[in-house]
């Protein structure tokens, strides 16, 4: 997707906006926007090079594998979820959008605490010049000086931290990985975009986490697991995207379920791509995604949108995810204003709602299974 620039943009249709507002409101929510729509658009993809294998991840897999080019978009995505209900997530990011904006880097927080009944959502970028890569001490960090960044050589070790203020909310994030099980992709994990190509990793499947969490000096300490996946690509597919779906359970090291899978715009049979990574009793099973139905829907926060996924595997054996619990509901476009909203969404081609909760996982001959779904739909 070639994108314009910004002026171009805040003039789209004619419709002349005050730069003033177009500044304040687009430079602040408009690239982080941008990050999360790419963040899930790995649509129409076949799995390329070594074929549907599942292979496992060297440790020099997480440094950042794109970096060049007119635009590219990277992401690192942290999933945490917490005995005491608390849930983080924590997306790092790499981006080049062209004429658009110069190369920054970024990360976005999303923290639920079910003591406030409360989401706490914050991103903050830099210029990609800051960035430190020290494949020495396996060291990723934003910008020196800064206290955000992920260290710590996988599977062995590994530590997220995220300290700042913004808004009048402080942040204190600091959380240490152990127990952690092997990464693994599909075969060399490139896929095709159209004519594009795109890397899709799964670093941690499972990790056990403890820590803590202060936002506002509020401290709480923490012990749960952790989930992270590594995206990467050299251009956009916003407008190619319907939806895309995630759900995560964690019973131990040895048993849990991934099911990461997207659904293109332009699949009318309901085709999808993607793939179930699966462990039982340490067994390690990868399946890919073959097609999805919808067999009842809900509404959350004033949206209706699936709440039983049926989910076909090459195989032809059937999953089936269902939202029981609806925690939250985020959208980037919607602190914009009116006329600014509208602008985006053209330019974008949609605008993407995140839906994330708890949810069951139920198969035949099987126990359903809790953990934590993560939908994404593109309006």
């Amino acid at each position: 997707m070639a994108y314009s620039s910004l002026s171009s943009l805040i003039s789209y249709q004619s419709v002349k906006l005050p730069a003033t507002i177009m500044l304040k409101s687009l430079y602040k929510y408009f690239i982080p926007l941008l990050m999360s729509l790419v963040l899930v658009i790995p649509v129409k993809s076949q799995a390329t090079g070594s074929g549907a294998d599942l292979q496992q991840i060297s440790s020099d897999r997480i440094w950042a594998q794109t970096l060049t080019g007119s635009h590219f978009n990277e992401f690192w995505n942290y999933q945490f979820y917490f005995d005491n209900g608390m849930t983080a997530h924590i997306v790092f990011s790499a981006a080049n959008f062209g004429s658009l904006k110069s190369p920054v880097t970024g990360v976005r927080v999303s923290v639920y605490d079910p003591d406030k009944d409360r989401v706490f959502q914050v991103t903050r970028e830099y210029p990609i010049e800051y960035l430190v890569q020290d494949r020495e001490n396996y060291l990723f960090k934003l910008r020196p000086g800064r206290d955000i960044y992920f260290e710590g050589k996988l599977p062995e070790e590994h530590r997220v931290v995220v300290k700042f203020s913004k808004d009048g909310v402080s942040y204190d994030i600091d959380l240490k990985l152990n127990d952690i099980v092997q990464g693994f992709t599909l075969g060399d994990s490139k896929f095709r975009v159209a004519d594009e190509s795109i890397g899709i990793v799964t670093h941690i499947p499972y990790a056990k986490v403890s820590g803590h969490i202060t936002i506002n000096n509020n401290r709480k300490q923490v012990e749960g697991t952790a989930y992270m996946d590594h995206t990467h690509q050299h251009q956009t597919t916003t407008r190619l995207m319907h939806s895309g779906y995630r759900f995560v359970h964690h019973a131990d090291n040895e048993n849990w379920d991934i099911l990461y899978f997207l659904l293109p715009s332009s699949s009318n049979n309901q085709s999808a791509v993607g793939y179930s990574l699966r462990s039982e009793n340490g067994n390690v099973k990868l399946m890919e995604v073959d097609r999805i139905s919808y067999t009842s829907d809900g509404k959350a926060f004033g949206k209706t949108f699936p709440r039983i996924v049926e989910v076909k595997l090459a195989d032809q054996s059937n999953l089936r995810i269902a939202r029981t619990n609806d925690i939250e509901r985020f959208s980037l476009l919607g602190e914009l204003g009116r006329i600014a909203r509208r602008a985006a969404r053209t330019f974008l081609g949609g605008e993407v709602i995140d839906f994330r909760g708890e949810g069951t996982l139920m198969e035949s001959s099987q126990r359903p299974k809790h953990g934590d779904y993560n939908f994404f739909f593109v309006e």
